[in-house]
């Protein structure tokens, strides 16, 4: 088996951004995300702009990981927010990171639906299933996802490796949120522990959200 390269995107050139955007879109194409399908109302067209936009937020105030067989590859990406970031928290990283963009070419109705509905849901929920200062104190992961043509070759479990040593030196805990039963199972092989579930409804159909965490071991714990 070929070596895994993981890497942190810094000062990365629009390729890359592009590169990165588009693993992504094609992994939750394949299979379709039905709470993609929520987010951008189905419209395909959409599909690259949300994606690049979490990309560019990620550079601008969290981290961008990425992993591949050679120094240049970028077959996997994960999308993290360390303590104290978010994705799309302030006015200025969503302007600089195109989701005014995004946003602007959806539908009157998705946007009502984002901010009356999801938003307030989601944040309900998470507040009420790992605490409501929990995420803002954690590394976040945003987005993981693997070109289609190189799956369950390791590269998912790398990217979070990465960071899973940092959070350990730091000694803070690590928080994701997934939409799909067979990342539930991945992310509790890792020592992920399931905290709760939300259902949310939209354009896409009704997607259970499953909140998962993995306390930090602290720094003196090394990995094998």
């Amino acid at each position: 088996m070929a070596e895994i390269i993981v890497r942190k995107l810094t000062n990365p050139s629009e390729a890359e951004i592009e590169r990165a955007a588009t693993v992504l879109k094609w992994a939750f194409l394949n299979p379709p995300e039905p709470f993609f399908d929520s987010l951008t109302g189905g419209n395909r067209e959409l599909d690259i702009l949300i994606h690049r936009a979490h990309v560019r937020a990620g550079l601008i105030d969290g981290e961008v990981w990425v992993a591949g067989y050679e120094p240049t590859d970028i077959c996997a990406v994960a999308i993290w927010f360390g303590p104290g970031t978010d994705i799309f928290a302030t006015e200025e990283q969503q302007a600089a990171a195109g989701w005014d963009q995004f946003q602007s070419k959806l539908t009157p109705e998705l946007r009502k639906w984002r901010s009356e509905y999801f938003l307030p849901r989601y944040h309900e929920w998470i507040a009420s299933c790992i605490g409501e200062d929990t995420s803002m104190k954690a590394w976040h992961l945003d987005l993981l996802g693997t070109d289609p043509t190189h799956r369950r070759k390791g590269l998912s479990s790398a990217l979070i490796r990465a960071v899973e040593t940092k959070a350990g030196e730091e000694s803070i805990t690590m928080v994701l949120e997934t939409t799909n039963d067979l990342n539930v199972a991945y992310y509790r092989k890792l020592g992920f522990i399931v905290r709760g579930a939300v259902s949310i409804v939209g354009s896409g159909g009704e997607t259970t959200v499953t909140s998962l965490t993995k306390p930090s071991l602290g720094p003196s714990i090394g990995h094998s």
